[in-house]
């Protein structure tokens, strides 16, 4: 299941009438915009959340996987029938810009920093995205994986008519697949690595963690789970790694910000220390040094 911002504007009661989404195959240049052709993505039981005049309005589920309307004419288009719930208090997204602005991609972002929406019409939104949408959207927040399992079965059972559920339900789906691909992707990386930080060598299991090379809220979920995505790093170092103060060069030489490297020793890290990459890691560490890196 993955999850979409809809950015509707004057077509929004019309699909919200016929109970789709839609989009030409070629504008009037011929083209074809990104964020047309992704609607034939679209997948049965993915979730949509709707924004109209700087507002998420609505939310959806899609009912079937898209398919192509009218192919080989002018009018053609691609379509996926969606079940719209409107929402009674939409969500005024510049309201919430700051902490909306954390959890957005640096490519294909729905909204500008100032909360204004972006040209297009289908946007990726990634998990932790969704999840806090769904935070600022529901009365009562389902924090607690054990609780939202202890419902489940019973949520699922109703038929997607009620806001409430719909919450549970996606909140649910939401946090199963992060905790699933995440778990996924350590194991990986625990293989790749040797069990052990791959600059200091500490080996302590409850001590490592998977660092992301390219941050997840950029990554489709094939690069989540991609093993070159990413190293595996003592907590010190994961830390480090994530907030842009270390980096490595496609040959895995380290690299730390201007602002880091007079306190080097203090955190076992000594200038051209090298780590074990390979080639299927350069494009990650090259993506994770032009993002993140702050640079020496």
């Amino acid at each position: 299941m993955n999850s979409y911002i809809v950015m509707q504007g004057e077509t929004y009661r019309e699909e919200k009438r016929l109970g789709i989404v839609r989009a030409p195959m070629k504008d009037k240049s011929g083209a074809t915009p990104h964020s047309w052709e992704r609607v034939n993505s679209l997948q049965k039981g993915d979730r949509t959340f709707h924004y109209v005049r700087g507002a998420l309005v609505a939310v959806g589920t899609i009912q079937e996987d898209a398919r192509v309307q009218s192919e080989g004419t002018p009018q053609a288009e691609w379509l996926a029938p969606c079940e719209y719930l409107e929402l009674d208090d939409p969500l005024e997204i510049a309201s919430c810009i700051k902490i909306v602005a954390q959890h957005l991609p640096i490519k294909y972002s729905a909204f500008q920093p100032d909360g204004n929406g972006n040209s297009g019409y289908l946007y990726p939104c990634n998990e932790s995205l969704a999840l806090v949408f769904l935070e600022l959207l529901s009365s009562s927040k389902w924090r607690n994986i054990e609780q939202l399992e202890f419902v489940y079965d019973a949520v699922r059972e109703e038929k997607y008519n009620s806001l409430t559920a719909w919450m549970m339900d996606s909140e649910y789906l939401m946090r199963l697949k992060f905790r699933e691909l995440k778990s996924q992707f350590k194991a990986l990386q625990l293989e790749r690595w040797g069990n052990k930080c791959a600059i200091c060598g500490l080996d302590n299991p409850a001590l490592l963690k998977a660092a992301y090379s390219k941050a997840w809220k950029d990554s489709n979920d094939a690069e989540r789970i991609d093993p070159a995505n990413g190293v595996l790093l003592c907590a010190n170092h994961a830390a480090l790694y994530e907030s842009g103060q270390i980096s490595f060069t496609g040959a895995g030489t380290l690299r730390m910000s201007a602002e880091l490297q007079p306190l080097a020793g203090r955190y076992g890290l000594k200038k051209n220390l090298r780590i074990a990459a390979d080639e299927a890691n350069i494009p990650y560490f090259r993506w994770h040094r032009n993002n993140f890196f702050m640079e020496e």
